[in-house]
């Protein structure tokens, strides 16, 4: 966004500049159309935001969202909605279209921005989440203290600060048919990817989300001793160990696609393995809605309400989950 107000417009930033071209050169040139991929992109996003409708029309029910919790799912819920609309709905057009940079150069320039600034803000979301349950469970007192009542949108303004960043100060990323993915590199010049390196993306993938997946690995630890306090090991084994592996899935999609996304930015790697990290940057943003569904009990009642479908009366406690790249 800098760039765009020091040059006055998209065209005009030199390293974005593709006047060499016409769009449709670009394409035929740097693009591949992927019909099936873009039509199947389009499909899961728009799918999994359907999906996201019902479960955040019952997060925002009073009685959930007085909770802190429920407030940091909601705003999580509204950031991979958002999210998914660029690393599917809109990548899938761009695939279909057998897109490049170039081709769209306004429309992948805005979008670009929006999608890293989305997926960090996500970061920082799913950690203040984690540190949430994990508080609440071992430090009552200093949960309250940070996220009672409109504390907690005191909170969300971090993750927003922090995906702003992104959006106004670094390097976009920018869609290529070809791979199926967005790179920092938008692969208009030859020989200078190293220009569009962008740094704080690097430290955010590799600390931001290894630091979380770290508080996921203690919260399980906390939890299933809480479970075993309360109820005994051997009945409630199971609930610990579903909890365990649930966070472990989470935290193994979007580590992997994290490292996949650094390192095909600085290195050539295979086109199957850029296309794993974007379809698990799309899991990631996806995963929860089957996530609240198959293991939240209170919002899969509300859900099935909703959808008129009698269920007996249950209370589930909230587990939380992150989103990706």
């Amino acid at each position: 966004m800098n760039n765009i107000i020091k040059y006055g417009s998209i065209e005009g930033i030199p390293l974005y500049n593709c006047s060499g071209l016409t769009p449709e050169e670009w394409s035929k040139e740097k693009g591949y159309p992927r019909p099936i991929a873009g039509t199947i992109d389009m499909t899961y996003g728009i799918t999994m935001n359907i999906l996201y409708l019902p479960i955040l029309s019952v997060m925002f029910e009073p009685e959930n969202f007085k909770m802190s919790c429920f407030k940091i799912m909601t705003f999580l819920g509204i950031v991979d909605m958002l999210a998914l609309w660029v690393n599917s709905i809109i990548t899938g057009f761009l695939a279909y279209q057998g897109a490049v940079y170039c081709t769209y150069p306004n429309l992948i320039y805005i979008t670009g921005m929006a999608g890293l600034g989305l997926w960090c803000c996500s970061c920082i979301i799913a950690m203040s989440l984690v540190i949430n349950r994990l508080l609440d469970l071992t430090k009552e007192s200093l949960c309250k203290f940070l996220f009672d009542g409109s504390r907690t949108y005191a909170i969300l303004t971090l993750p927003i600060i922090y995906g702003s960043y992104f959006v106004f100060f670094t390097t976009p990323i920018a869609f290529s048919s070809y791979h199926l993915t967005w790179f920092f590199d938008p692969l208009i010049f030859e020989n200078k990817t190293q220009e569009y390196t962008n740094i704080p993306h690097g430290f955010n993938n590799l600390l931001v989300v290894a630091v979380t997946c770290l508080l996921y690995a203690s919260f399980c630890c906390v939890l299933g001793e809480k479970v075993r306090e309360i109820e005994g090991p051997t009945k409630n084994s199971s609930l610990s160990t579903q909890i365990f592996f649930q966070s472990a899935l989470i935290c193994a999609v979007n580590q992997v696609a994290s490292v996949i996304y650094v390192i095909m930015n600085f290195i050539e790697v295979p086109l199957w393995l850029i296309m794993l990290g974007h379809m698990l940057w799309q899991t990631g943003h996806g995963a929860p809605v089957f996530i609240y569904l198959g293991l939240n009990k209170k919002i899969r009642t509300g859900v099935l309400k909703r959808l008129g479908i009698k269920t007996e009366s249950m209370s589930g406690s909230v587990v939380p989950a992150q989103a990706a790249v």
